[in-house]
């Protein structure tokens, strides 16, 4: 999971607010909240977010098409309904990670703090669920590699509580999801490293900086699926006491 940059609310938005957030609201003082009643008129922006987000799950970073996957709701509207349509709270995810995973579940370190509703976010609400939108997953969660499971494992970064809990609400140590990662890391990743390690042995700095930066470069572009395990695989086999003696930069895709 990376750092995502939603851009301006489009256009359209606002206006699908105000009718739906009226219509909804009627409802729900009628006879509650009613999944059925919501309606799908906030996947006006789908395609945009979908293309935000450089085309990948917000979660799992997994390129996905956008029909058949999900307008997800950081927030979940059986929970916050009164937020279903507004764009801060709207990410683009695959069926796995918003459906089959995530689906209503959203922690909080207290639960005393929840929002009422209509309240406007975060009041005193401290999300134990990264959101992408808003900060930095790499400081939450990190890849290790277990030679036990003979894997890439995402991981709590520095025993980060909120980091712990979204990789279990998102389910991202699934088995068909450590599969990808380490077929990723062994077929696109692993001919990068070995040709830098070479060329360490070598002596070559030149060619190593050259390298380093083409590599680097590629695996880390926004485009790119699995960018923040590509990170902390180059983090792995080069540490940053290595990276500086060789003068070389590591950026946070």
């Amino acid at each position: 999971m990376i750092r995502i940059d939603r851009g301006p609310e489009p256009l359209e938005l606002p206006d699908v607010r105000r009718d739906e957030l009226e219509r909804f609201r009627a409802i729900v003082l009628t006879s509650g909240y009613d999944r059925n009643q919501l309606g799908t008129r906030y996947t006006a922006v789908k395609e945009a977010l979908w293309r935000r987000q450089e085309l990948k799950c917000c979660y799992c970073e997994k390129v996905c098409e956008n029909v058949g996957n999900d307008l997800e709701h950081y927030r979940p509207t059986s929970r916050y309904w009164w937020l279903a349509w507004t764009w801060e709270n709207l990410l683009f995810a695959c069926q796995n990670c918003n459906r089959w995973a995530k689906n209503d579940d959203f922690p909080l370190a207290d639960e005393k703090t929840r929002l009422k509703a209509e309240e406007s976010p975060p009041q005193g609400e401290q999300p134990q669920l990264v959101d992408p939108a808003t900060e930095d997953p790499l400081d939450s969660i990190q890849f290790v590699w277990d030679e036990a499971s003979d894997r890439w494992l995402p991981r709590p970064r520095g025993a980060s509580v909120k980091g712990a809990e979204t990789i279990r609400v998102l389910e991202l140590d699934r088995q068909a999801l450590l599969e990808l990662f380490q077929n990723y890391v062994r077929d696109y990743l692993m001919p990068d490293v070995n040709h830098l390690r070479e060329l360490m042995k070598n002596g070559n700095e030149h060619a190593v900086r050259d390298t380093w930066k083409r590599n680097v470069r590629r695996a880390l572009q926004r485009t790119m699926f699995y960018t923040a395990l590509a990170h902390d695989v180059f983090d792995h086999y080069f540490p940053e006491d290595e990276r500086r003696r060789w003068g070389l930069e590591l950026p946070r895709p």
